[in-house]
């Protein structure tokens, strides 16, 4: 792309990852993996993605307790499938599937496009150095993954991006709309959007109006639904009920290491697998990410953290660190100390890995000295690399798994 101006490599580079995603959903497409007849929740990391294409999107309004953690995105489903009917009329289960993933594409198109923005006009990286870190994001095994496979994650990725952006513009409407956005994907990420607000340039006032304004407008939104009255009911009981049947207790030590591998590692790379759930179940049906990989992986994963905690520590000082900063602390609070559904924790990849990026993104902004700026760019290009020849036998494994 040498030979471009900056509008041409942007527009290089984002027409070649149009290309790139849709090639690998009509990959998916070829592989059989969108039809979903006698498949099982959990099959491939945790992911509920059968549930989700049969009853989230589905032409019946889904009651089931799961309202509580989803209860927009719900009602957003059940539309999106009633208006499908109309278009498309009676469908196979399959083709439904192929149409919601891709959407997902599209979102996940979409969320390296916002971060670009962000990068660009925000933290005024140059085109080259933020045309790098979006690759080093869309390229991630994370991002890849719930673009193709049915699940929120990739619009709560959105979601987060967007807010990061907006908060920068001070953009209340915006950022409200934001927040109930949000909540209504995954209720949880109604805290990590109050911390990106909590924690940005605003003043105390401005903060806390955002905040009552974006919750009051989701428990408006919610309330106009059909599933209103049940989702207040149940929101409490549920709540409980939910960490308590997903916290898990490990000792220390362990805790460390799958909070390493599930934040630093399986949100770009393909680590070692088991042939169950990560409850046990499906055996030799199902596959879970275990909390270790090759040393290689391993490697490129602590050279991804060392580069957080320096970009925090050279930063500390910097406005624009603070919003991710939160994200990215709620999600380890969350968990990592609380641990909840740590076991699964690739799960919420997307909750956090735009925060990440963000961060690691702070020493290529003007600010940063020469030989700074060059260093981390080198670290990022050799990590994307990385990101491409270490994960090659885990997509290779992967595929073999779907197609059988």
């Amino acid at each position: 792309m040498k030979g471009l101006d900056q509008g041409q490599r942007r527009a290089a580079f984002f027409a070649g990852l149009a290309v790139l995603y849709t090639g690998l959903f009509l990959l998916v497409c070829s592989s059989g993996f969108y039809d979903v007849t006698g498949a099982h929740n959990d099959r491939v990391f945790s992911a509920d993605d059968v549930y989700y294409v049969t009853h989230f999107f589905s032409p019946t309004l889904d009651t089931s307790p799961r309202i509580i953690k989803h209860p927009l995105l719900i009602v957003f489903g059940w539309l999106f499938t009633r208006l499908e009917g109309l278009v498309l009329g009676t469908i196979t289960v399959e083709h439904h599937y192929m149409l919601i993933a891709a959407v997902q594409v599209c979102a996940a198109w979409l969320c390296v496009l916002v971060l670009d923005k962000f990068l660009e006009e925000d933290l005024r990286l140059s085109t080259g150095h933020a045309l790098l870190v979006c690759a080093v994001f869309a390229l991630s095994f994370s991002t890849l993954f719930y673009a193709l496979v049915a699940e929120s994650y990739i619009w709560s990725a959105l979601v987060l991006l967007l807010t990061f952006y907006f908060v920068q513009r001070q953009n209340m409407p915006v950022v409200v709309l934001l927040g109930a956005a949000a909540a209504g994907i995954t209720i949880t990420n109604a805290a990590l959007w109050a911390a990106a607000v909590a924690c940005s340039q605003w003043s105390l006032r401005r903060k806390g109006a955002a905040l009552a304004l974006g919750g009051g407008t989701f428990c408006a939104a919610v309330a106009v639904t059909p599933l209103g009255m049940q989702f207040f009911a149940s929101l409490l009981p549920g709540a409980l009920g939910s960490a308590r049947n997903y916290s898990d207790h490990f000792p220390p030590l362990e805790a460390l290491r799958r909070v390493f591998y599930s934040f630093f590692g399986s949100t770009g790379f393909y680590l070692d697998t088991m042939d169950q759930s990560a409850f046990g179940e499906f055996s030799g049906d199902a596959l879970t990410f275990l909390p270790s990989a090759s040393r290689l992986v391993t490697a490129a994963a602590a050279v991804w953290l060392g580069l957080l905690v320096w970009a925090v520590w050279r930063y500390r000082r910097s406005p624009l660190l603070y919003p991710p900063l939160a994200v990215l602390g709620c999600s380890l609070f969350l968990h990592g100390v609380l641990q909840y559904g740590l076991k699964e924790a690739f799960l919420y990849s997307l909750h956090h890995l735009p925060a990440q990026i963000c961060i690691a993104a702070l020493p290529l902004a003007p600010q940063a000295v020469k030989w700074e700026r060059r260093i981390v760019s080198g670290i990022l290009a050799a990590y994307l690399i990385c990101l491409v020849v270490l994960d090659l036998p885990g997509y290779q494994a992967l595929w073999r798994y779907i197609c059988q």
